[in-house]
């Protein structure tokens, strides 16, 4: 399989979430540098957990895989919020 099928939710993910938080991050001042960090650390998470489940459910049977990434896809939208909430609180603290 190709790199570009093994993560695509990743790179959708990624694509995603620049284009819904970058206005949240540029409105504060040195708001480019946070955004940096948090893209960073999403695509960082992203990846390496993208990985780690396609390495788990490489030989499963179909309907097990499409789970696992429903599963998989809930955990990054989850995570997004939750780390973009953080990088909020801490925007406001250091300005």
């Amino acid at each position: 399989m190709s790199i570009w099928k093994t993560f695509r939710y990743s790179l959708f993910h990624i694509l995603i979430v620049f284009m819904l938080f970058s206005t949240s991050f540029l409105r504060k001042p040195n708001g480019g540098q946070w955004m940096l960090v948090f893209m960073v650390l999403i695509g960082i998470l992203s990846f390496t957990v993208e990985y780690m489940l396609h390495r788990k459910i490489r030989n499963k049977e179909q309907e097990t895989q499409r789970m696992k990434y429903l599963y998989f896809i809930m955990f990054q939208t989850g995570m997004t919020l939750i780390l973009f909430i953080c990088f909020q609180r801490l925007m406001d603290r250091s300005i």
